[in-house]
């Protein structure tokens, strides 16, 4: 909004308007910022709607199912907003695992849903 505010400010400074380009200009204005605004409503009404999709495939799974992919009932939603997080198992840096002293690296750390679906 502050773009076309500084546009139309500009506008009007290079020249002189008469009354019916004054008019023409903030009907254009006005057409953009609602467009802009029913564009941003689409866009969350879409992402509202993903995450629920998202989130009745996991709760369509039995328990057993839920387990296999690491998780419970109570985590789905929060899967889906991305808020679980899950350490993948770490590498052993010896080639000998059975070794008592064998170093280990840090565990990365696993998004369970993508960010684009939370």
């Amino acid at each position: 909004m502050f773009a076309a505010r500084s546009q139309f400010d500009a506008f009007t400074q290079a020249a002189t308007l008469s009354a019916v380009e004054v008019e023409a200009q903030a009907r254009r204005l006005r057409a953009e910022a609602v467009a802009k605004f029913a564009k941003s409503v689409f866009a969350r009404l879409k992402a509202w709607r993903d995450h629920q999709r998202a989130v009745a495939e996991l709760r369509g799974l039995d328990d057993a199912m839920l387990r296999d992919i690491g998780l419970n009932r109570a985590e789905i939603d929060a899967a889906v907003a991305g808020k679980v997080y899950r350490p993948r198992a770490a590498k052993v840096v010896q080639a000998d695992a059975s070794n008592e002293n064998a170093t280990v690296k840090s565990a990365e750390v696993v998004r369970l849903v993508p960010r684009q679906a939370a």
